[in-house]
């Protein structure tokens, strides 16, 4: 059997199996090679730890959560990695996930954006302790979304995220939202990194994809705003995403009625 090596912040080790499953595995870790990027960028630190905290207190109870670091002089910058059963190492880290910032004279802890700006308290409760399990962020996504939501930024490589790293996101957001009810509205829906809505749009900022085309999406399907569409669209709105001629191939059509997933 085929066995692997690889590097995730300062951890190494082998994984055996199939040249399949190797490549998966080389497919995650250069997607957590890209936060360890993040997190390299943010704090200003050559090296990315990994930790693994035990016995936490969330909402929901005691847990377990395996983290990346990195420090300066006075800050602990943080991803929590998460767990999964779709690929064989079992973790992913979010393509958009924000970075936790800890002050460790002060006790303060707030959050940044990939792109390193600050993000509003309102919206992400700064004050929240940074072992919490993740809850829902206040946002408002009952409109269509803005340019500045939209914009394509330069993703943490200068080569932009490969194709099989865009479908893996995809494929993440499907695997959250399949517990959801299809004919919930996505306004209505929170999965566990935060409200859907805004997951969708950050899926098609990932993808490099502006609010004209998002718009073309949302007119494919007959809505106005991101959040008027269903969970049981989702799949075929992310695929409209990833592939413009796959969009195409739909706005020469009449929309038909979505099936469940």
């Amino acid at each position: 059997m085929p066995t692997g090596h690889f590097a995730i912040g300062d951890l190494s080790f082998s994984f055996e199996g199939s040249l399949e499953e190797l490549a998966h595995c080389q497919e995650i870790v250069r997607e957590i090679e890209r936060a360890e990027h993040r997190l390299r960028r943010a704090s200003g630190a050559e090296e990315v730890v990994v930790i693994y905290d035990q016995d936490l207190e969330g909402e929901r109870g005691t847990f377990d959560k395996m983290r990346l670091r990195a420090y300066d002089d006075e800050h602990n910058y943080t991803l929590d990695l998460g767990v999964t059963d779709t690929n064989p190492l079992g973790i992913y880290v979010g393509y958009d996930q924000n970075i936790e910032v800890y002050n460790r004279d002060t006790g303060e802890t707030w959050q940044i954006t990939p792109e390193g700006d600050p993000v509003k308290s309102d919206e992400d409760g700064s004050g929240a302790d940074p072992r919490e399990e993740p809850t829902a962020r206040d946002a408002d996504t009952s409109r269509r979304p803005s340019s500045s939501s939209t914009r394509s930024t330069e993703p943490a490589s200068s080569e932009g995220p490969s194709q099989a790293e865009i479908d893996r996101a995809a494929e993440v957001l499907v695997n959250r939202v399949r517990q959801q009810p299809p004919e919930q509205r996505v306004g209505d829906t929170t999965i566990p990194d935060g409200p859907l809505g805004e997951k969708l749009i950050g899926f098609a900022t990932y993808c490099g994809r502006g609010e004209g085309y998002l718009n073309r999406v949302l007119d494919v399907k007959s809505v106005s705003a991101v959040d008027a569409l269903t969970v049981g669209q989702v799949p075929d709105v992310l695929a409209m995403i990833k592939d413009e001629e796959t969009l195409r191939q739909n706005e020469s059509f009449e929309p038909d009625n979505d099936l469940p997933f």
